[in-house]
């Protein structure tokens, strides 16, 4: 197939009708993956108490934690760099930004599975574990290896395959609830645990690598794959890649510092209570964030479908309709998420109890209400940082993360030390309003032009 004829289907900008239809492709799959979430937490709780759970979630954090420092959010690149190769046929140069993207993904599940065993040998005691999961979190630690996934999912967004992302997005509950399931028969066992959780890891990563490479194989863009990756190893070497792609490298690492500043919402909370209040406070915290996380998940999927929208209209140079996307996505996104916070507060607490009995919900729903109203500030401001990125304020973004993280990291620490469980949930809600309102300024203050200075309606 000539390299002018690479199909291109689906890259034609679409506007809010396409990110709301990659929204209810995604929804798809989440109306089965939330149940099995609930379901798979709520067996392992009742087989393994909250003190095992609470095992089990503080060893994922950690690892997932390591994982998202060393990731580079590679399928970024291939959004912003691969998207205008691929509509324009160039074949050669979209392979080469996969290439690329794929290396980096390599180098950096090598470099976290590294420095997660150091960290777990020599530092296993800072981090709270007790004694009894020294070597299972040890072992645990080279799931790492497969958490490094970014560049199939960038391929599956380039493409507008949100089918299969909400396919592969099942895979690992599936794995997990089955395996919990299997400890009615085996016994409850954190080891045993663990082992399924690793495994869910590494099923949800062939999953996705494999459908990826499908996709390119079916729209042949995997023709010559094997050439340009080593063209691409062999530039790195010289140190030549960077001079066809001047701004490649300030992108990457802009997206890497962004992602690992964005940690402060993501595991360290249940990082910082494991390590200072004690791993089944830990669980019930693990509990509540699932929780919260999952009911505002509607309204934060839209954040995954409009960076590919809006690296489109930027491409387009369609400035208008990229402020137009803004605002509807906050709107939409906004008020789903304050709906869906209504809903919780009203039935959240006899659910709780029949999901994770009397005392657990005692626990448990404060810190979910506290954290699913920081999820509806973060949804409000969903296409803020997005949008920062694709209109290269990607120091923006990085600031307003670094000013966030500055106060709001010290801040945890500090709180829970005084106030244990209790205190996670306001200062979340805290620094996330503090987090959209800095961003909200960068936006305001940044003109939305090109730099040819060409704008279309």
């Amino acid at each position: 197939m000539p390299e002018s004829n690479l199909p291109t289907q689906s890259l034609k900008p679409g506007g809010v009708r396409r990110v709301m239809r990659n929204l209810g492709v995604l929804l798809g799959g989440r109306a089965v993956n939330a149940p099995l979430s609930l379901v798979h937490i709520g067996l392992a709780t009742h087989l393994l108490g909250s003190y095992g759970f609470g095992l089990i979630a503080m060893m994922y954090a950690f690892a997932r934690t390591i994982g998202d420092v060393v990731d580079f959010q590679s399928w970024q690149t291939v959004l912003q760099y691969g998207l205008r190769p691929l509509t324009d046929g160039n074949r050669r140069e979209f392979q080469r930004i996969v290439a690329f993207s794929l290396l980096l993904d390599i180098s950096g599940g090598i470099a976290g599975l590294v420095i997660g065993v150091m960290i777990s040998v020599f530092a296993m005691h800072s981090l709270g574990w007790p004694p009894e999961i020294h070597r299972i979190g040890i072992l645990y630690c080279f799931s790492i290896l497969f958490m490094a996934s970014a560049t199939p999912t960038g391929l599956l967004r380039v493409f507008n395959r949100y089918d299969l992302l909400a396919v592969q997005g099942t895979v690992a509950t599936f794995i997990r609830v089955i395996g919990t399931a299997a400890m009615l028969l085996a016994g409850p066992s954190v080891a045993f645990l663990a082992a399924v959780w690793f495994l869910a890891e590494v099923a949800a990563w062939a999953t996705i690598s494999f459908m990826a490479l499908s996709e390119m194989i079916r729209r042949e863009t995997h023709i010559g794959f094997r050439e340009a990756f080593y063209s691409v190893v062999c530039d790195l070497a010289h140190r030549r890649f960077s001079r066809n792609y001047p701004r490649l490298w300030r992108f990457v690492f802009s997206t890497n510092i962004n992602s690992t500043l964005a940690l402060a919402f993501g595991h360290i909370g249940t990082l910082v209570v494991g390590a200072f209040v004690g791993p089944a406070s830990a669980g019930y915290y693990r509990i509540a964030s699932q929780i919260a996380a999952g009911i505002a998940k509607p309204a934060t999927l839209i954040q995954t479908t409009v960076y590919p929208e809006m690296a489109r209209l930027w491409r387009d140079r369609a400035m208008s309709r990229l402020r137009r996307l803004t605002v509807q996505v906050a709107l939409t996104a906004g008020a789903i998420g304050t709906a869906l916070l209504l809903i919780t507060f009203f039935a959240g607490e006899p659910l709780l109890r029949l999901y994770i009995g009397p005392s657990g919900a005692i626990e448990t729903l404060p810190v979910t209400l506290w954290l699913l109203a920081a999820e509806v500030v973060t949804v409000w401001g969903l296409p803020l940082e997005p949008l920062l990125f694709t209109i290269d304020r990607s120091d923006a973004a990085i600031i307003a993360r670094c000013l966030e993280c500055i106060l709001f990291l010290p801040g945890l620490i500090l709180v829970v030390q005084k106030y244990g469980l209790n205190g996670v949930g306001p200062t979340t809600l805290a620094g996330v309003t503090l987090l959209i309102c800095i961003q909200l300024v960068f936006v305001l203050r940044t003109p939305l032009h090109t730099k040819t200075g060409k704008i279309n309606a």
